[in-house]
């Protein structure tokens, strides 16, 4: 038999914060990567265009020439190239002289190498190289780690892939006069590093607080399930008559219908507990008369002196057995009515066969007695739902008592019909009926009219009422329909 896991709230409480708040620093975190890729990307696009078309204007510097950045951003002013490339315009002016008198002896020119691009930051140097072209298809000047050949025959943007697997974003530009084409190349490495530089400046407070995180939410989760503790040592620390109810007043507005639930069941055990006390010590006196005159009958028929005495004294010996053993029956049907809060097993039964065989049962009683039973059942009533066994013990009190308490040659009617809101049981009998004044007080257990010769213990009425609550149904007392007797009306609604 495998051991039952006990799952504690708080460690439920932290797993699901912690993963919600993962979670959703997670999907922030994502986001904000993303749109800081699109913010990199953009910004090293204009960088590169801004690096291009400042080439060109030192390459071609004629004010005449509009210059379009493809940003709102401003460009470098002429006098931060010329700092930054000092050498490049003479270089050029050079190269266009060399180009020309070459071209007049027909030979080609060979393009002007220089350092890449300088840079503060010799990682950014190295990721970052340009070609100048003349406008007859000549490389005029490139960087150090530039190739021989055009990076890429594109103009403005584009992207290519190097022998060695490295992908380079290109910038490609000419001047009005198509004289020089300025080619700009960033290697998309820079980009992915300041990426991935990003990612992890915002992952590394995530993975740094989250334990601080956990430790924070496990401290303010236990303080805030501290009443639930403080209730279960209340609990545990009661002693077992103890059954007063809880203070709900100080408990927290998620534990209060707990608490009221907690004291509604022991307001339920309290009664039904006096309700035990009460009817332990009412048994104990009831069961007391009837044993006692067993005693006193067996003491008789052993000290009678004749046949007849003592056929006498076993007659009285034999009634009060059965005085007894209908006293315990009944009670032990009272004991497991009582603990029940519900109607067990309920199914649709048919009352009109339940009425059948317990008429059937109790006929030769009414045969001894010379009394007439009367079933009357109105056809096609509707299926009660309901207890069968417990319908039957109803049924057979109420039919009982009639018997009983009829005189003999008397009449005894059980009637089955429908009324507005249901199914409606009638026993009515010609004896001497019950007066008005104490047609309420013969419900109690154990409770006999004064003058009643009949014996009896006073809990079939109970019983039946006990039965009839938890079919939730009513039951009435009425005079019998002759004038005479009474009339016992049981009422099921649906």
């Amino acid at each position: 038999m495998t051991a039952q896991r006990h799952h504690s709230l708080s460690r439920r409480l932290l797993v699901g914060l912690v993963v919600v708040s993962f979670s959703y620093w997670a999907v922030i975190a994502w986001l904000t990567i993303r749109d800081s890729v699109d913010e990199v990307y953009e910004l090293f696009d204009v960088h590169l265009a801004q690096t291009a078309l400042a080439l060109l204007r030192v390459t071609d510097p004629d004010e005449s020439d509009p210059l379009v950045i493809p940003n709102r951003t401003q460009a470098p002013a002429l006098h931060e190239i010329f700092d930054q490339w000092p050498e490049l315009p003479q270089r050029l002016a050079d190269k266009r002289s060399a180009t020309a008198n070459q071209g007049d002896a027909g030979a080609p020119g060979v393009p002007v190498v220089t350092g890449s691009i300088h840079s503060l930051h010799a990682e950014y140097e190295k990721n970052l190289r340009y070609q100048v072209w003349s406008g007859d298809g000549s490389l005029l000047l490139r960087s150090a780690n530039a190739p021989v050949v055009s990076m890429t025959p594109a103009d403005g943007y584009s992207e290519t892939m190097d022998s060695d697997g490295k992908t380079w974003r290109h910038f490609g530009i000419w001047d009005m006069h198509h004289h020089f084409r300025i080619v700009v190349s960033e290697a998309h490495e820079l980009r992915n590093q300041l990426v991935r530089r990003i990612a992890l400046h915002l992952a590394s407070p995530l993975a740094l607080g989250l334990p601080v995180l956990i430790v924070l939410l496990w401290f303010s989760i236990s303080r805030g399930l501290n009443p639930v503790g403080v209730l279960t040592r209340e609990i545990a620390s009661r002693k077992p008559d103890n059954l007063k109810p809880l203070d709900a007043g100080s408990a927290p507005g998620e534990v209060r219908p707990m608490v009221l639930a907690l004291n509604e069941l022991l307001q339920r055990v309290t009664h039904t507990l006096e309700g035990e006390r009460r009817f332990t010590a009412n048994a104990a006196h009831e069961l007391r008369t009837p044993l006692a005159a067993i005693q006193a009958q067996l003491h008789v028929a052993g000290k009678a002196d004749s046949e007849t005495e003592r056929q006498h004294a076993m007659q009285q010996l034999q009634r009060g057995v059965e005085r007894s053993i209908r006293l315990v029956g009944q009670m032990l049907t009272l004991a497991r009515l009582d603990p029940e809060q519900a109607l067990p097993e309920a199914h649709l039964v048919n009352f009109g066969t339940i009425a059948e065989t317990v008429c059937a049962d109790l006929a030769p009683l009414t045969l001894q007695r010379g009394q007439t039973l009367e079933l009357l059942i109105e056809p096609d009533l509707p299926a009660l739902s309901g207890n069968a066994d417990m319908l039957s013990i109803l049924l057979s009190n109420l039919v009982d008592n009639a018997i009983r308490y009829t005189p003999r040659g008397g009449h005894i009617d059980v009637a089955l019909s429908q009324y507005l809101f249901g199914l409606m049981i009638e026993v009515s009998d010609d004896g001497p009926g019950i007066p008005v004044s104490q047609r309420d007080r013969v419900f109690e257990r154990f409770y006999r009219i004064a003058s009643q010769a009949q014996p009896g213990n006073g809990l079939g009425l109970a019983i039946c009422r006990r039965i009839a609550e938890l079919h939730h149904a009513r039951v009435t007392l009425t005079d019998g329909p002759r004038g005479r007797g009474i009339t016992v009306s049981v009422f099921f609604s649906g």
